[in-house]
C-alpha cells in the first residue's frame, strides 16, 4: 500500500497513476492499494507514523480516506469497495 497526499488544487487520476506506476516499477513492486490522505502523520524527527496505517489495513469499513485497488485487467486503480475487499480476503481476487 502507498499512502499519498495531494497538493491543494490537484485531483488524483487513477488511470494516469496506473500508467506511471507501470512504466517505472516492475509488477511485483507496484502498490496494490493507494490511500489518499489529507496529511501524513509525522513523528518529532520527521519520520512517517505507519503503525496506525498497518493496523487499519485495507478494510474500507475501517478507513475514512479514499482507498483504491490496482486492477491490472482494467489497467487502472479502482475504488476499493467492500465487495472487492471480501473477494481479496476470500482469495477470489489474486494479489
Amino acid at each position: 500500500m502507498a499512502a499519498v497526499t495531494l497538493t491543494e488544487d490537484s485531483e488524483w487520476n487513477a488511470a494516469e497513476t496506473f500508467k506511471l506506476v507501470s512504466s517505472f516499477l516492475p509488477a511485483y513492486a507496484r502498490p496494490r492499494f493507494i490511500r489518499i490522505q489529507s496529511c501524513l502523520e509525522m513523528t518529532g524527527t520527521f519520520k512517517m507514523k505507519k503503525v496506525r496505517l498497518v493496523e487499519e489495513g485495507f478494510d474500507p469499513d475501517n478507513i475514512s480516506d479514499p482507498l483504491y485497488f490496482l486492477d491490472p485487467e482494467q489497467k487502472t486503480y479502482v475504488v476499493l469497495s467492500p465487495q472487492i475487499c471480501k473477494s481479496i480476503v476470500s482469495r477470489n481476487v489474486k494479489l
